[in-house]
């Protein structure tokens, strides 16, 4: 990782397209954004989009924004994200999933700086960097004719590949103990810390999620932690597994048996308590979103967060 951020501090203040690979999860939304803090472009806009959560029928109204009547729905004029990070950077998240039709627009907004919104003529101009990631094979994508060429060339003007966590083990002691510090300020709880035993769980995990699977391990952890220490066993790492190490090559790979002392009972209640933390993290706090989310009422969410024993997380500031 110092070798990748070193090329990265480099390329940072020039305009070359940079295209990051890397597991999902390993961090490359983090390396856009500081390649994007480092530059001249850091007090502009940082705009980030997974090109996988895009509709089809959306993907280029996103992108390039739409006049007031292009399509059914369209009741207003809306700005699109290359117009939205004018003058910044950005990002573009999985863009192998990106439809060939918009690769196609995607390619000439890169090479003359101009796109028209949808249901317009007009040309408009976005001094707009791109950064693209993605998990995906792309030269065997432009083999299988599911990825222009020609857009690949452009995209891949630099070429950063991110290692998986589970061969940066020195970092994940650091980054676990970030991510706690920031699940206790989101609780309003006391500072928290990880005993011996969990930091040693945490370096041998394999890690499948990369960082946010730690991120996501940490804030489970801290939810339903009553003390100031996460344990090993509060972390629950991989739900009713927890892998030692990577096998390595020579090492047969063996089927996982099922924990004697887990239950249905018991796994359903893990599985019921990682529901809740997932949307009351999606929804920053907010008890009436999350438990509209999950699909009953407050008065229910509260009495469940009660019967885990977790803290009741006020909404984040705006």
């Amino acid at each position: 990782m110092d070798s990748v951020w070193r090329i990265a501090a480099r390329i940072a203040a020039t305009t070359i397209s940079v295209l990051l690979l890397g597991e999902t999860g390993s961090g490359k939304e983090l390396m856009a954004d500081r390649i994007h803090k480092a530059s001249r472009r850091a007090q502009a806009p940082f705009v980030r989009v997974n090109c996988a959560g895009l509709t089809e029928s959306l993907v280029e109204s996103e992108l390039f924004g739409h006049e007031r009547g292009a399509f059914s729905g369209a009741v207003s004029s809306h700005q699109g994200l290359f117009e939205a990070a004018d003058g910044g950077t950005l990002f573009l998240d999985e863009i192998g999933e990106l439809p060939l039709r918009t690769q196609a627009k995607l390619l000439r907004v890169l090479e003359s700086g101009e796109f028209s919104r949808v249901g317009s003529t007009q040309l408009r101009r976005a001094d707009t960097r791109v950064i693209a990631a993605t998990h995906r094979d792309l030269p065997r994508l432009v083999e299988q004719a599911e990825f222009r060429q020609d857009l690949y060339f452009r995209l891949n003007g630099l070429t950063l590949e991110i290692p998986p966590l589970r061969e940066r083990r020195s970092e994940i002691h650091g980054l676990a103990t970030l991510f706690l510090k920031r699940s206790a300020e989101q609780l309003e709880r006391p500072e928290l810390r990880l005993d011996r035993d969990a930091i040693e769980a945490l370096e041998r995990y394999a890690w499948p999620g990369n960082i946010r699977e730690l991120r996501s391990a940490i804030e489970r952890a801290a939810a339903i932690c009553s003390g100031p220490t996460v344990t090993a066993e509060q972390l629950a790492l991989g739900g009713a597994r927890q892998p030692r190490s990577v096998p390595s090559p020579n090492e047969p790979v063996r089927p996982h048996a099922p924990t004697p002392s887990r239950d249905l009972r018991s796994s359903l209640r893990v599985y019921e308590r990682d529901q809740i933390l997932a949307a009351l993290h999606h929804t920053g706090g907010n008890q009436t979103r999350a438990a509209k989310v999950l699909g009953f009422s407050r008065r229910t969410l509260t009495n469940k967060l009660n019967q885990h024993g977790m803290p009741r997380p006020r909404k984040r500031s705006s």
